[in-house]
């Protein structure tokens, strides 16, 4: 099924790249707009709207003169390689392509917003945002396709702007990722409300016997109470109700150790079969003053399972302090209810950051006889923003894990450390 919808998406680009090569040729051809309609050679139609391409913050757009109009390619390219220093356990050292993200964001008639967007990163081709968006309200929008589903910051908050080299513990093992729903989103100037109802995860292997049960609600709001010049406080609140899919009753959460390289779960439940239904509660809190970010999350994760078995309830969470050296910081972006872009103010010299970040998984619940393990990361990093168009991330990872976590074989109880580079360039 992704290799379908690879051939589609590269036909449709096929198809929209002669028109944006046809309309960068007439914006350069006026400076006034203009729009006209007239009769094609076939006799239908046709709408010329002249307009104006230009680079934002490094993002190259292209859009009409009234606004009707726009569109923009979302490229990012993530290289990630890490080295261990190893004590019960072998691990492997590497380097690999953690993204190879190319996307198409377009604007249309004004009221209309579409995305395709695919990854091929790590060997294996991915795809992501797929949506169509009516935006005609004032400040809301209804969303339909396959996307993220509303649930907490860490996991919502754009991959170009992770802070660290990858996420924390509570967004890799609990992740609901991307899923084919409708969603309806509405914000003013100090909230931001987003809930969904969606279907389960695009299968690699189309399923021909099962029905496809898995699916669920979910809904975040958050907000920004206080908003200065200088200071912000941001407080949000997520839920979520998920079915297993395919009728199989059966649920699996895992994670590597804050690091893809070797791609080793070490924290792992296992099959947990049985189970009717998950829900999900997060919260969340950022606070920034200045130069200074604050933020962090916990994430709670229930299972409600068939044949009197017990529930299992397994937990995660992060805080982490960030410090611009040179003195920027980021804006509350309430049209997502998350933070935006951290932009260098001299782009000769860039900005530099410094962060530190606890996080916490438990994957074991004695009482329901599951033992998947407990682990504690404690992360140092360093970050360069030599423009907006790239990072370079340099992060040093303590891990501390229980004597369960023993996924991929591993022996638990272990206490290992590895030093991890992020380069991400992006336009």
């Amino acid at each position: 099924m992704k290799m379908k919808l690879v051939r589609s998406g590269m036909l449709l680009l096929l198809l929209l790249l002669p028109g944006l090569v046809k309309a960068q040729s007439q914006q350069q051809e006026t400076k006034h707009a203009h729009k006209m309609a007239h009769q094609g050679v076939s006799g239908e139609t046709t709408y010329q709207i002249s307009g104006v391409s230009e680079w934002r913050n490094g993002i190259y757009f292209w859009e009409s003169q009234d606004g009707a109009f726009w569109g923009r390619f979302d490229t990012r390219i993530f290289i990630n390689g890490a080295y261990f220093f190893e004590n019960k356990n072998k691990l492997s050292n590497g380097t690999h392509l953690r993204k190879g993200r190319f996307a198409v964001k377009v604007n249309l008639w004004r009221v209309w917003y579409m995305e395709w967007d695919m990854d091929m990163a790590e060997g294996v081709v991915e795809a992501k945002d797929m949506f169509l968006a009516y935006h005609g309200f004032k400040n809301a929008y209804l969303k339909f396709g396959h996307f993220k589903m509303p649930f907490g910051l860490n996991i919502l908050t754009s991959s170009r702007f992770i802070p660290f080299a990858e996420r924390a513990y509570n967004a890799l093992a609990f992740k609901m990722g991307r899923r084919m729903g409708l969603e309806y989103g509405r914000w003013t100037d100090w909230w931001n409300f987003r809930g969904a109802i969606y279907g389960q995860t695009f299968d690699t292997n189309k399923n021909k016997t099962k029905d496809e049960t898995g699916g669920g609600v979910a809904a975040r709001l958050a907000s920004a109470p206080l908003q200065n010049a200088t200071t912000i406080l941001h407080l949000g609140i997520s839920a979520a109700w998920t079915k297993p899919d395919d009728q199989s009753n059966i649920v699996q959460f895992d994670s590597e150790p804050e690091t893809k390289i070797g791609d080793v779960e070490i924290l792992d439940t296992d099959y947990i079969r049985n189970v009717d239904y998950t829900t999900r509660l997060g919260l969340e809190g950022a606070a920034v003053y200045r130069n200074f970010h604050l933020q962090g999350e916990y994430n709670l994760v229930r299972l409600n399972r068939l044949q009197n078995l017990p529930e299992a309830q397994f937990s995660a969470g992060y805080v982490y302090l960030l410090w611009s050296i040179t003195g920027e910081s980021r804006r509350w972006d309430k049209t997502q209810g998350e933070f935006s872009q951290l932009i260098p103010r001299d782009v000769k010299k860039g900005a530099w950051e410094v962060g530190l970040r606890y996080s916490h998984l438990n994957l074991s619940d004695t009482d329901a006889g599951i033992l998947g393990g407990r682990a504690n990361n404690y992360t140092l990093g360093l970050n360069w923003y030599p423009n907006p168009n790239m990072v370079f991330q340099l992060n040093y990872t303590y891990v501390s894990t229980s004597p369960n976590a023993t996924g991929n074989g591993f022996v638990g109880d272990d206490r290992f450390s590895y030093v991890q580079f992020m380069t991400k360039f992006f336009f």
